[in-house]
């Protein structure tokens, strides 16, 4: 490759694995990066070299080589694969931040293991000041029973402790905490939302959906400057996993404030698209009136609106159109907004052009989100709405969604991470419509693959692994899960780059690696449509670059 690249390039000295400088002749200001370039652009899949310029690509080609580039900096990756910046579709970074300075809870199994982390994490907390912690699984708890706030309470009877689950539908609060919210046997449930009970009454320490907010409204607020801090935190650390653009679903007021002062202080490591939280009337009553922000360079562009409408399946807060299979008694089938809302939403959003994104993980949520989505666009198909997650859907969902444009925006995590109780929840038939990527893409449907960090492993080589194996990082279940409905290497890579850069309305810039597109890549150290699929989540990111700079080095190599 090298070789042939030379024979066109007399003009350019190559410096084997090394940048280096070149003659007199040509731009000083462009860039030659030689390698095994996948670039999911299907005129050519595949290409040897491509030049980039003023951040965008302005040469790129496959056997063929490229002509002479004068004063170039050549940056030879032969041996290394370079593929579209991954993109994530559905992320929460400012969680993923924040969670840097909470407890982890990933994996506990039981009230006395959450101590132990918590002990761990806070060995010596001052008293009064919220203990804070993430991660218990809610699908989980469920299925074994949720745990209860007494040993909380004996190792914590000074701090109070919220504990958010895995996927947010959940948390586990001590006695000090629900003291500080007031909340006691004689409290009533919210409209949405449970609170647990022992057969006295008691509150067990377990809330959930929205009567999480009866607690969490009485813990302190982070700033504006620790917000940011978390939001840079949190990008920085997925630039180094080959992230080169996010989508944040559900922005809040405070957090879309600290994302355009970042923006505007050009300190966004990676691109953002935002999703504004459609739960919150009054922000979008502002957002409405204001209209788009649509950013030129994609920096930051919010123009989509992100709706929780039902629960989860773990926890049993999904909405279903038949009872739950398993302990059908134990379900609260949740509407976290109402459809009259909702419908009055998606027709704001059709009549300014916000592109929906709503939440909706049982049968009867996605099939009455479809349903609003229906009249809402009255007959149009290119308004690229998305349904986040279509977890499990009614046998008619995957044409409704495809004669509709409606883009299904899914996670491989989720539905390995369910994988042990799922079928449980809505039994042998459903499960044949639940985490169905392959009929949807056989249905003529768009599918974008994202990971709805921080809640499972999040990283890309991670979402590509599950897609593709349909198995845990441990190899397990043996054949994978309902295999059948896996993605090959190559739809999944496609799904995790153009389309979600379609999904966001940017594949006419980002997404591929093409001539006249941003230069935003990342350098692995193995091509993935090469290796054995148990191995895909070995593979390592050598290098990320956004707008033709590397921003990341795996071997510490300066930034350009």
């Amino acid at each position: 490759m090298i070789s042939r690249f030379l024979l066109f390039a007399s003009a350019v000295t190559v410096i084997a694995g090394c940048d280096g400088p070149v003659s007199d002749s040509g731009s000083e200001h462009a860039t030659v990066i030689i390698g095994n370039i996948i670039t999911q652009n299907p005129d050519l899949p595949t290409a040897n070299a491509m030049i980039i310029e003023e951040g965008r690509i302005v040469s790129i080609q496959g056997e063929m080589p490229i002509s002479p580039v004068g004063k170039a900096k050549i940056i030879d990756l032969s041996g290394q694969t370079i593929l579209p910046g991954f993109i994530d579709s559905h992320v929460h970074v400012r969680e993923l931040g924040m969670d840097r300075i909470k407890a982890n809870l990933v994996g506990v199994e039981t009230a006395e293991q959450i101590v132990e982390r918590l002990q761990a994490r806070f060995p010596d907390p001052e008293p009064g000041v919220w203990l804070i912690g993430q991660g218990w699984d809610e699908g989980a708890f469920a299925s074994r029973g949720y745990p209860d706030r007494a040993a909380l309470d004996a190792a914590f009877p000074n701090n109070p402790v919220a504990l958010e689950s895995l996927h947010g539908f959940g948390g586990f609060y001590n006695g000090k905490a629900l003291e500080i919210a007031g909340i006691t046997a004689k409290t009533e449930d919210p409209e949405v939302g449970d609170i647990l009970r022992r057969p006295d009454g008691s509150p067990t320490g377990v809330m959930l959906t929205l009567a999480q907010d009866i607690v969490d409204q009485h813990i302190p607020k982070p700033s504006q400057a620790k917000l940011e801090e978390a939001i840079v935190a949190g990008l920085t650390e997925m630039s180094e996993a080959g992230v080169t653009s996010i989508h944040e679903a559900g922005m809040t007021t405070a957090d879309v404030a600290a994302f355009q002062a970042l923006a505007a202080r050009d300190a966004l490591p990676i691109r953002v698209y935002g999703l504004l939280d459609g739960n919150d009337n009054n922000l979008m009553a502002d957002w409405f009136a204001r209209g788009l922000e649509d950013d030129p360079q994609d920096w930051l562009d919010i123009r989509g609106i992100k709706v929780f409408y039902d629960g989860s399946l773990g926890s049993r807060t999904a909405l279903m159109a038949e009872p739950y299979s398993d302990k059908p008694d134990a379900a609260r089938p949740t509407e976290r907004i109402s459809p009259k809302r909702l419908q009055e939403l998606a027709d704001e959003a059709a009549h300014t052009g916000y592109q929906m994104a709503v939440h909706a993980i049982g049968d009867e949520g996605n099939n009455r989100t479809l349903g609003i989505y229906e009249n809402a666009l009255n007959g149009r198909t290119d308004a690229r709405w998305r349904i986040e997650h279509a977890q499990v859907v009614l046998p008619d969902y995957y044409e409704r969604a495809a004669a509709l444009g409606v883009l299904s925006s899914v996670q491989s995590s989720h539905a390995v991470g369910d994988s042990a109780w799922a079928e449980d929840r809505v039994g042998p038939d459903r499960i044949k419509n639940a985490y169905a990527w392959q009929t949807i893409l056989g249905t003529g449907g768009e599918l974008m693959l994202n990971s709805d960090l921080p809640g499972e492993p999040w990283r890309p080589m991670e979402t590509l692994y599950f897609a593709v194996t349909r198995q845990k990082l441990d190899g397990t279940p043996e054949g994978g899960w309902y295999a059948e409905q896996a993605l090959s290497v190559q739809e999944a890579l496609k799904a995790m780059t153009i389309t979600n850069a379609y999904g966001a309305f940017q594949n006419a810039d980002i997404g591929s690696l093409e001539v006249g597109k941003r230069a935003d890549f990342v350098v692995l150290d193995k091509d993935p449509t090469e290796v054995e699929p148990s191995t895909l989540k070995d593979i390592k990111v050598t290098a990320t670059w956004v707008d033709g700079k590397r921003i990341y080095s795996a071997d510490g190599a300066a930034k350009d």
